[in-house]
C-alpha cells in the first residue's frame, strides 16, 4: 500500500486558468516551490500518484487518510478558519510550508536527516538523473496546463498515462535503476510535449544570457569552468562532445543542448584581458564548444551614440567593435551592448559588420525592447534581424508563473516566442534550473540557442520594426551623467559636437583642396592650399575679399573691404561710408565667392529690382537709411523681433506669409513641484523673467544688436538666476542669434529634467510637430524629453522654425506650444551659450551644422568676373546632406573619392551629385567606410558592372530612400 494517500498542494485561485500570474517575489517564488517539493521522486513513489491541487479556501477532507499537503503563503489568508491548526494537529497529514524549496525540502526532512535518501543523482548510459529533474518535470506539467487553459483549449493530456510513467520515473529512480528511470522520465516529457503540439507545433525559443561587471567576472569564470564538460558512467570528467549542441533528437545521446551566453561589450573585453591569457584561452575555448555563445562589440555605456553625427556614431560602434574583437581574439557573432541606446538608423553600419543580428536592449535603463521579440530592422538603406524580446529576470520567480502561456499567445499571434532570461553570474533562480533541466529532456517548453544560431538558423521574422529610430530613450543618458557627477553635462557635449564638426569641416577642406587642384598631396597650411588650388592668391589689402565655405549648405555672410564692391550676383546688398563697405554675400556649399572692388574689371548686369533694393538697403534709395534696430525691434528683410522690454525676452517675431506673432522666447528656471500632478508650465512653479536694462549696442544697415540684463525669480520670489542676452540680426539673415551669460543662484537637485535653467520657445499653433535633427536626419519627436545635438525643427502648418542650438542636446516639450532648451542642471559650471532661431530655413540640418563654422574669409588679389565665384561639389535637392568627402589618387595620379550621401528626410529621392571635374565610373560600395584608400580603385572595378550608376559629364543620379545612408565611389577622368 502506498505510504501516502495524497500529495496535493492550496493554490491561491479558483482554478488554473486564474493560476497567479503577477504576485510578488517572495509570493512566486513560495508558490512555485510549493507545486514542485510534491514532484520528490520519493514522495510520488510512496503516493503512487502525481501531487494533485484543490483551492485554498476549499481544501480536502483531512479526517481520514495520510496526506502531504503543500501551502505557499499566499494560500495561507484563503484558508478556512482553523484549518492550519487542524492539520498541524492531525497525525495523517504532513504539513509543508516555507519561503523556497530548500526550506520546504527540510521541512519534509530530506535534508535534515537523510536517513534513507533517494539518490541525489543516477548516470544511465548517455544522461544522468536526478531529483531536480522530477522538479523539472513538475514545473513543465503545470506551464503546459496552465497554458492550455488560459488560452482556452481543453486539455488533451492522457493523464492515466502521463502518471503511470511519472511514478514508474520515481520508483525506478528510488531504487537505483537508472536506464527505467531515465526513459520513463523520457516519455513523461513526450506526453507533455505532444499536449502541447496538439496546439502549438512550433517551439519556443529560449535564451539564457548572463550579464558581467567587474564585480561579477571571478563567478562568471569559476562557471565557465564547468560548462562544456560532463560526467562519463565510471564519474570521469570528459570534455562534451561539440557537435552535440545542435542535436534536437534525444534519441542521439539523450540529452538536448542547453547552451548559455554572455553579453561582454567593449569596456568589458578590456576588463576581461586584463586577466590574463589563460582565461582568455578557456573561453575561446567555451565559444569554439558552441556550449558558451556570447554577443557584444558595443560602446560602453559612456558613448552615447544619439548625440553623434551619423558618421562619428558609425566611428564609435566601428572602433568599439574591433576593440572587443582585438581584445578577446574573436569577434562577436552578434552585435549588442549592455548600457546604452543603439539607434535603429544606424542598423546599416552594424550590418556591415558582418554579424548575425543585434541585440537592441538597453539592459541597464530598462529600454530598447518592443512588442514582438524577434523582427526585421530595416532602416536606411540597412537591414538585420534584431532581437527586442522583454529581458526577463531570471533571478526572480514572477515572470515564471505564466511564462508557458505567454510563449504560447507569443505562438498564437504569428510571433517568434522567445524568452529572453538575463541574469548576473551565480544569480538565477530554482526555476531557472527547471526549465534548463526541462529543456535538455524535451522542447516543451522551448529550445535553448546560442544568440549566433539563434539568429543563423533558428525561425526567420518577417515582421518588420516599427521603433522610432532616433533612439529608445536617449534621454536617460542625461540622468545618468548627473547621477554620475560629470563636470558640465550640457557643455561638454556641446564642445564634443562642435569638435565633431569642425574635423568633420578640416576633411572636406581637404578634399576640396584635391579636387581643385588635381592632385592629392595636401599640405599643413589648408587655408594657403585651397587658396591656390582654386586660383586665388592672398593679398594685404582688403579690397578685395575672398569668402570660402567648406560646409554643406549655402552660407550668407557679411565681410568688410576696402572701397565699393561690384553688384556681382553673389553680393546681396551693400552699405558703407568712405572707403569702407560692407558687403552680404552668397557663398555655396563647397564652394566660394569674392567681393570684388569695383575698381576691378567689370560690372555683372542686375535687374532694376535688385538694383532698387541693394540702394534701400544702402541708405541710397530717395536719400534715405533704414537702420535694423528701431525701438527695441531688429528687422531685415525677412523678419521683425521685438525685444520685450519688461521681461528682456524675445516678445514677439514676425516672418513669412502668415500673419500675426509667430515666436517667442524667455528664460525659465524649472524646479519640482511637490505635487506631481502640477505641470512644469502651470503657475504652480513659473518662474518670472524680470529685464532691468535694455540697450541697443549695434545698429547699422547690416547688423543690430540688442542687450538685456535681468533677473530670473521663483514662483515665491526669489532670485535664482541672473542674466545678460544679447541679441543679433544681420542683413538678410533668416537667423536672429542669441547670446547669453547667465548666474545661477540655485542648486540644481540629480533630476536633471525636473530642475533646470533653460531658454522657453513658444509656437503659435498648438499642432506644432517638433522634428528632432539626430544623426544628420530629421526625426519626428516621440517623447516630451528630447535629444537633438543639432537642433529642432518646429513645423507648424504654414510655417517651420529651426531652433539651432549648437551642441545643445537636450530639450524638453512643455504644454502643447513651449520647448525648452536645457541650459543649466546639476555639475554645470560653463555659464554661457549661443541659440539661433530661423525662419523657413530652406535646409535645416545643413544650416545647424553650419552656424558651427564661419566660413574661411581672406583677402586676396584682383580676379575678373568669371573667377569670382565657383563651387566643388554640388547636391540636389537641398534635403540631401554631403555628409563626408574624402579624396586621394591611385599610383597614376588619378583620382577618387568617397563620398556619403544622408538624406535627412524620411521619403524618397533622386539625389543628382555634381562635381567640378568629370566623372568616369560611379558606384555605391557599403563596405568602402573601413577599407585603405589602396583599395578603393580596386572596389570601384569589382562594383562597376554590377551596380552601375547614372552618369552624365560632371553629374551622378542616385536613387534614395527614406533617411536612407549612400556612401559612394567615385572615379574622376584623367590623371591630375
Amino acid at each position: 500500500m502506498p505510504a501516502y494517500d495524497e500529495c496535493c498542494i492550496l493554490i491561491p485561485a479558483s482554478t488554473l486558468e486564474d493560476f497567479p500570474s503577477d504576485a510578488t517575489d517572495a509570493d512566486a517564488r513560495s508558490l512555485l516551490a510549493a507545486w514542485t517539493v510534491l514532484w520528490h521522486p520519493e514522495l510520488i513513489a510512496k503516493s503512487e500518484q502525481t501531487p494533485a491541487w484543490y483551492r485554498a479556501d476549499g481544501p480536502p477532507e483531512i479526517d481520514t487518510g495520510h496526506r502531504v499537503m503543500a501551502v505557499p503563503n499566499s494560500s495561507f489568508s484563503m484558508l478556512p478558519d482553523g484549518f492550519e491548526q487542524k492539520c498541524r494537529d492531525a497525525d495523517g497529514v504532513v504539513w509543508v510550508t516555507g519561503d523556497t524549496r530548500q526550506a520546504m525540502l527540510q521541512s519534509l526532512g530530506y535534508d535534515a536527516d537523510p536517513a534513507e535518501p533517494a539518490a541525489a543523482s543516477l548516470q544511465a548510459e548517455h544522461r544522468d538523473i536526478s531529483i531536480d529533474d522530477f522538479f523539472a518535470l513538475g514545473y513543465a506539467m503545470l506551464q503546459v496546463q496552465v497554458m492550455t487553459r488560459r488560452l482556452r483549449y481543453t486539455s488533451n493530456l492522457d493523464e492515466v498515462y502521463f502518471q503511470s510513467c511519472v511514478v514508474r520515473a520515481a520508483q525506478s529512480f528510488v531504487q537505483g535503476d537508472a536506464e527505467t528511470a531515465v526513459a520513463s522520465m523520457h516519455d513523461a516529457f513526450d506526453a507533455l510535449a505532444q499536449e502541447r503540439d496538439h496546439y502549438f507545433s512550433s517551439d519556443p525559443h529560449l535564451i539564457d544570457l548572463t550579464l558581467l561587471s567587474q564585480s561579477t567576472l571571478d563567478c562568471f569564470f569559476e562557471s565557465l569552468a564547468s560548462i562544456g564538460v560532463r560526467v562519463d558512467p565510471l564519474g570521469q570528467q570528459t570534455d562534451a562532445d561539440p557537435d552535440s549542441a545542435g542535436k534536437d533528437s534525444a534519441g542521439e545521446n539523450g540529452v538536448l543542448a542547453t547552451p548559455v551566453n554572455v553579453l561582454i561589450d567593449a569596456a568589458m573585453a578590456a576588463e576581461i584581458q586584463k586577466l590574463g591569457e589563460t582565461k582568455l584561452a578557456l573561453l575561446r575555448d567555451r565559444f569554439s564548444q558552441k556550449r558558451l555563445g556570447w554577443a557584444g562589440g558595443g560602446p560602453s555605456g559612456d558613448v552615447g551614440l544619439a548625440t553623434q553625427t551619423y558618421t562619428g556614431a558609425e566611428r564609435l560602434l566601428v572602433d568599439a567593435f574591433e576593440q572587443t574583437t582585438l581584445a578577446l581574439g574573436v569577434r562577436p557573432p552578434v552585435y549588442a551592448r549592455y548600457s546604452g541606446s543603439t539607434p535603429a538608423d544606424m542598423t546599416k553600419v552594424i550590418a556591415a559588420l558582418d554579424v548575425a543580428g543585434m541585440i537592441s536592449i538597453d539592459f541597464e535603463n530598462g529600454t530598447g525592447f518592443g512588442d514582438e521579440a524577434k523582427v526585421v530592422q530595416k532602416h536606411g538603406g540597412g537591414e538585420l534581424h534584431t532581437l527586442a524580446a522583454k529581458p526577463i529576470d531570471a533571478s526572480s520567480s514572477t515572470p515564471f508563473l505564466a511564462l508557458g502561456s505567454r510563449l504560447g499567445e507569443a505562438i498564437d499571434s504569428g510571433e517568434i516566442a522567445t524568452a529572453l532570461l538575463v541574469h548576473w553570474p551565480g544569480h538565477q533562480g530554482d526555476t531557472l534550473n527547471d526549465i534548463r533541466r526541462t529543456a535538455s529532456w524535451s522542447l516543451v517548453l522551448g529550445r535553448f540557442w546560442t544568440l549566433e544560431d539563434f539568429f543563423r538558423t533558428g525561425e526567420q521574422p518577417y515582421h518588420h520594426n516599427a521603433d522610432h529610430a532616433a533612439a529608445s530613450r536617449a534621454d536617460v543618458e542625461l540622468t545618468a551623467s548627473v547621477e554620475r557627477g560629470d563636470a558640465n553635462p550640457l557643455s561638454s557635449l556641446a564642445d564634443q559636437v562642435t569638435a565633431s564638426i569642425e574635423m568633420q569641416n578640416e576633411t572636406q577642406m581637404r578634399a576640396m583642396i584635391c579636387l581643385a587642384s588635381g592632385q592629392a598631396a595636401v599640405g599643413e597650411d589648408l587655408n594657403a592650399d585651397l587658396l591656390r588650388a582654386l586660383g586665388l592668391t592672398r593679398s594685404e589689402n582688403p579690397s578685395n575679399v575672398a569668402i570660402i565655405n567648406p560646409m554643406p549648405c549655402p552660407q550668407r555672410c557679411n565681410v568688410e573691404i576696402l572701397g565699393s564692391p561690384h553688384h556681382d550676383k553673389h553680393v546681396y546688398a551693400a552699405s558703407g561710408s568712405g572707403n569702407q563697405s560692407v558687403v552680404t554675400t552668397d557663398v555655396s556649399a563647397f564652394g566660394f565667392s569674392v567681393v570684388r572692388n569695383e575698381a576691378t574689371g567689370t560690372a555683372s548686369g542686375r535687374s532694376l529690382g535688385r538694383r532698387m533694393r541693394d540702394l534701400w538697403s544702402a541708405g541710397g534709395w530717395l536719400g534715405g537709411g533704414k537702420p535694423m534696430v528701431v525701438d527695441s525691434i531688429l528687422q531685415n528683410a525677412f523678419m521683425e523681433v521685438g525685444i520685450d522690454p519688461e521681461s528682456g525676452g524675445i516678445k514677439g517675431a514676425y516672418s513669412g506669409g502668415a500673419r500675426g506673432n509667430r515666436f517667442s522666447m524667455r528664460l525659465v528656471c524649472v524646479a519640482p513641484s511637490g505635487d506631481r500632478k502640477t505641470k512644469l508650465d502651470s503657475s504652480a512653479n513659473a518662474s518670472v523673467m524680470k529685464c532691468d536694462k535694455i540697450k541697443t549696442l549695434v545698429s547699422r544697415m547690416d547688423l543690430g544688436e540688442i542687450q538685456t540684463t535681468g533677473s530670473i525669480f521663483s514662483a515665491g520670489g526669489d532670485k535664482v538666476a541672473s542674466y545678460e542676452l544679447t541679441y543679433r540680426l544681420e542683413r538678410g539673415s533668416r537667423f536672429v542669434q542669441v547670446h547669453g551669460q547667465f548666474d545661477a543662484l540655485t542648486r540644481f537637485s540629480e533630476d536633471p529634467w525636473q530642475h533646470y535653467l533653460a531658454a522657453r520657445s513658444a509656437v503659435a499653433a498648438d499642432a506644432v510637430i517638433p522634428k528632432l535633427i539626430v544623426r544628420d536626419k530629421l526625426h519626428k519627436a516621440t517623447s516630451r524629453r528630447m535629444v537633438a545635438p543639432l537642433g529642432v525643427v518646429l513645423d507648424e502648418a504654414e510655417r517651420q522654425t529651426l531652433i539651432a542650438t549648437a551642441g545643445r542636446a537636450y530639450h524638453r516639450r512643455v504644454g502643447d506650444r513651449f520647448f525648452d532648451t536645457l541650459l543649466c542642471v546639476r555639475g554645470e559650471t560653463r555659464n554661457e551659450f549661443t541659440l539661433h532661431y530661423g525662419f523657413e530655413v530652406p535646409d535645416p540640418v545643413g544650416a545647424a551644422r553650419s552656424v558651427l563654422v564661419d566660413p574661411i574669409v581672406t583677402p586676396v588679389e584682383p580676379v575678373d568676373l568669371q573667377a569670382a565665384r565657383g563651387w566643388l561639389i554640388h547636391v540636389a535637392p537641398a534635403e540631401v546632406l554631403v555628409a563626408d568627402v574624402k579624396v586621394a589618387a591611385d599610383d597614376s595620379g588619378r583620382l577618387f573619392a568617397v563620398v556619403r550621401l544622408i538624406q535627412t528626410r524620411s521619403r524618397g529621392c533622386t539625389a543628382s551629385l555634381r562635381f567640378c571635374r568629370s566623372v568616369e565610373h560611379a558606384v555605391k560600395r557599403d563596405d568602402i567606410v573601413n577599407q585603405p584608400v589602396s583599395r578603393w580603385r580596386e572596389l570601384l572595378s569589382e562594383a562597376a558592372e554590377a551596380s552601375p550608376l547614372l552618369l552624365d559629364s560632371d553629374r551622378v543620379q542616385i536613387p534614395m530612400g527614406s533617411h536612407e545612408v549612400v556612401d559612394l565611389v567615385i572615379g574622376f577622368k584623367g590623371g591630375g
